[in-house]
């Protein structure tokens, strides 16, 4: 398996990871009446902002953790080298990735037209930036290995 391949793995799982825990602490507050999810909007905004920040926190912290252990595994430091292929993967995943929230983002207007809380359209979004980054990063697993 190649180091993009892994790379996007450990990605996915990070991004699964950080989102369903965040998630969950989210509503065990919301359970136990700290906050108001569904009529507090200022709070959307507020746990959106954190989570940003959380996650990214989160991530820096992961990438680390994962390329010590893969150099300590394989015994050589992976080196960030960009050809064409790489950057033609990239950018068609990106492509793939923009397809798959502009489709979710979709579906929560229309969602929303039909009746959906609008609390529901807050948890589309979530899930929509999730199945896209799942959806960027299975597209550059599946190009590595198919070619392009």
């Amino acid at each position: 398996m190649s180091y993009e391949e892994k790379e996007n793995i450990v990605n996915i799982f990070s991004g699964l990871l950080i989102s369903i825990g965040y998630s969950i602490i989210i509503y065990q507050k919301h359970l136990q009446g700290q906050f108001d999810l569904t009529t507090d909007f200022n709070t959307w905004g507020i746990i959106f902002l954190i989570f940003v920040g959380v996650s990214i926190v989160a991530r820096i912290i992961i990438y680390i953790i994962f390329h010590i252990f893969n150099t300590i595994a394989t015994g050589k430091e992976e080196k960030e080298v960009s050809d064409e292929r790489g950057k033609l993967i990239k950018l068609k995943a990106t492509r793939n990735m923009h397809y798959a929230f502009s489709g979710g983002i979709m579906l929560a207007i229309i969602g929303l037209a039909i009746g959906m809380p609008v609390y529901g359209i807050f948890i589309a979004f979530i899930i929509s930036g999730l199945l896209s980054e799942i959806v960027d990063n299975g597209s550059q697993i599946y190009y590595y290995r198919k070619g392009v």
